[in-house]
């Protein structure tokens, strides 16, 4: 694995602890209002315990294929979004932004 698999496992598990440790402000951030105490442990589990377990298993593997599937998952990310951009035209900067980190994030890691 080179470098660039390095750099997406960390800023994936960089992400991930933004997740973790301040759910609200990550919730506010994406567009997201959190219902109550199970939607922060949601936010808590999937945008941070989730990204931090596939990054640290990255960069404990250092393998291709350990990137190229943390890649794919990012790369899902950046189709759905494109989906949602055309059919719900949910065409905002956010989800511009959003695309465009998920589409780097995708080409990091399947490049690694």
């Amino acid at each position: 694995m080179n470098a660039m698999g390095y750099i997406g496992a960390i800023i994936s598990i960089i992400a991930g602890c933004l997740g973790l440790f301040w759910p609200k402000k990550v919730s506010r951030t994406i567009g997201l209002q959190i219902p109550g105490r199970l939607g922060q442990s949601e936010v808590r589990a999937t945008y941070g315990g989730l990204f931090i377990g596939a990054g640290v298993a990255v960069v404990l593997l250092a393998s291709s294929d350990a990137a190229l599937v943390l890649g794919a998952a990012w790369a899902g990310s950046f189709i759905a979004r494109a989906i949602s951009f055309v059919i719900d035209k949910s065409r905002t900067k956010e989800n511009i932004a959003g695309l465009l980190i998920e589409g780097v994030m995708a080409a990091l890691l399947m490049l690694a």
